[in-house]
């Protein structure tokens, strides 16, 4: 073939354009983006095992602080509850004379105040004594034992965990005797309240960028002290951490508020709390600032060369294909006087020839097919637009008659309307298409006008159409002789009540949308059913174009051949006529 001519004797796809995009890119590009990747990569994963690492020893070395302090608070509580002097005048109390008593209560005071003094990390202590309704605290005695003092052994029934949240506070409970109190009160219960200000100073010290937090919380979740005073939420969302692991130690990158976070955690199921530490790992990312610089380096002269290669591609490609587009632009918008010449010998030059070809070829076929089919569309339609059934006119006038008769003025008024927009609209010769919905609304004006002729024995059925596709331009006279149809063949001479219904449906997997028509008639059978099926799909041009053959045309003259009528037994019993369309316009 003469356009193969330029490639005699050599191999087209050595020469061909889209090897040499693809060779000069990747000479070009991929080790730049290997080397750079390479550095990024394996400089972030060693910086972030580092910091993963001082995380986890860190989380550790405190853990191990704050649950030394704790426990022996415990061992503490455990004494004291079990201190020989406090059991002695908790028996004795009722025979000791008032000095007596009182001075064993001082003794028990000093015992408390040196229980205080013993831990920086105890901020107060109480003893109560129930048979005496006392309070007993490093200061100060209370003589009353209120329902709220007296509430906190609920808690210690509902709770085992040794730290619980006590009127805001955080503290650790024992009562003696041991056990579970329901209706009564033990004989005294001893109860600590930990210095919050000293948790949160060890917790500030952990802290050595900006950004990040550690937080100490209950397992349970009901509690937490931070290092900072950052957002309460936050921090509740940091802590569902070592709660959703089983490991008692561990770290991690979670993301909160669309932020990651590189978090350590630790757990200490004796003592019913949770250490966990974490910082934004951008921070953890600065040090890379180095190997960042060196990338951009090497980014920069990536991007000199891909703007070399560009550039490139724009004089050897895309200047053709622009010429090429800007060509089919033209012949889309009607012009066929549009020839292209190229100067190199490669696929672009094939293109232009091949699409010189194809417009004089479309310029050989336009006047035997395109015209002649816009010809033959405006004569059916204008064929269509002067058939006006003369019995339909009859029936219409001398109904219109009797109502006269009747005197029936509300009857007539609307029939006369409705006839009137009948007449008016299949006598206009303006354009030739309307909207959908004025198609629709025709069609459901003569629905309207046989229902007044034929009273009770026509039911209509008519769903509205969807709005976004009520203003779509469609062939005028598409649905109405539809309706024509199915009345003069199935519902004019049917026995009993007649019913003619309008439904609308989509088939998102064809494209289409189909407008239905469905009568309940009696008086096509099966053969004629088929015959009338197959007289649509024929494509003769002898073959009577009017009515529901003319509409069946028209449409697969403005819309292809896979759309247009579909007839087929209606589920009411008579026939189901199907109106294709595509369901978006095209262009």
């Amino acid at each position: 073939m003469r356009f193969m001519k330029p490639f005699a004797g050599k191999n087209l796809l050595s020469i061909g354009l889209y090897p040499k995009i693809v060779l000069v890119f990747m000479a070009a590009i991929v080790p730049i983006l290997i080397v750079g990747s390479l550095l990024i990569v394996n400089g972030e994963k060693t910086l972030r095992r580092e910091i993963e690492n001082s995380l986890s020893s860190r989380v550790h070395f405190y853990t191990a602080e704050l649950s030394t302090a704790l426990e022996h608070i415990v061992d503490l509580k455990r004494e004291y509850i079990f201190d020989e002097d406090i059991q002695r005048f908790t028996t004795m109390s009722p025979v000791m004379t008032d000095y007596e008593r009182s001075v064993e209560v001082r003794a028990i005071q000093k015992k408390i105040q040196t229980l205080k003094s013993s831990s920086a990390y105890i901020e107060d202590a109480a003893l109560f004594l129930a048979s005496e309704q006392k309070i007993i605290r490093p200061n100060r005695i209370a003589y009353t034992i209120t329902p709220e003092d007296a509430a906190i052994h609920e808690l210690m029934n509902r709770k085992a965990a040794p730290i619980l949240v006590w009127h805001g506070k955080l503290v650790q409970a024992e009562r003696f005797p041991t056990g579970t109190y329901e209706d009564e009160l033990p004989a005294y219960w001893l109860v600590i309240t930990l210095n919050e200000r000293k948790i949160k100073s060890i917790l500030s010290r952990m802290l050595t960028e900006n950004g990040g937090n550690a937080i100490l919380s209950g397992l349970e979740s009901d509690w937490l002290l931070s290092g900072d005073d950052s957002n309460d939420r936050f921090q509740r969302l940091m802590t569902e951490m070592p709660q959703s692991h089983p490991e008692a130690s561990g770290r991690n990158v979670t993301t909160v508020d669309r932020r990651d976070y590189i978090a350590a955690y630790e757990r200490s199921a004796e003592l019913g709390f949770a250490l966990t530490l974490y910082m934004p790992e951008e921070l953890v990312l600065k040090p890379l600032s180095g190997y960042q610089w060196w990338f951009r380096i090497l980014m920069a002269t990536a991007v000199v060369i891909v703007l070399l290669f560009a550039y490139w591609i724009y004089l050897f490609l895309q200047r053709p294909l622009q010429r090429l587009v800007r060509a089919f632009r033209k012949v889309s918008e009607g012009s066929f006087d549009v020839q292209l010449k190229s100067r190199s010998r490669d696929e672009i030059d094939y293109f232009y020839e091949q699409f010189n070809r194809m417009v004089g070829t479309i310029q050989s076929l336009i006047r035997d097919v395109y015209e002649q089919g816009l010809r033959s569309q405006r004569a059916e339609l204008k064929h269509l637009q002067a058939q006006i059934n003369p019995h339909f006119l009859y029936n219409a006038y001398y109904r219109l008659h009797r109502m006269a008769q009747d005197e029936d003025t509300d009857s007539v008024k609307r029939y006369t309307r409705l006839l009137g927009d009948y007449l008016k609209y299949i006598t206009r010769n303006g354009r030739e298409e309307a909207t959908l919905k004025m198609e629709a609304d025709h069609a459901r004006t003569y629905a309207d006008i046989l229902k007044m002729r034929f009273r009770d024995k026509l039911s209509i059925e008519w769903e509205e159409l969807p709005e976004d596709e009520e203003n779509r331009l469609v062939p005028k006279l598409i649905v109405q002789p539809i309706v024509e149809n199915a009345f003069v063949h199935g519902l004019e001479e049917l026995d009993g009540r007649g019913v003619l219904r309008f439904s609308v449906a989509r088939d998102a997997a064809s494209g289409t949308l189909s407008l239905i028509v469905e009568d309940n008639g009696n008086l096509l059978s099966d053969d004629k059913l088929a015959a009338l099926a197959e007289r649509l799909q024929s494509s003769a041009e002898d073959i009577e174009t009017t009515g529901v053959l003319n509409v069946h045309r028209r449409l697969a003259l403005k819309f292809g051949p896979e759309f247009g009528l579909r007839i087929s037994r209606s589920e009411l019993g008579g026939m189901r006529v199907d109106i294709r369309l595509p369901a978006e316009e095209r262009g």
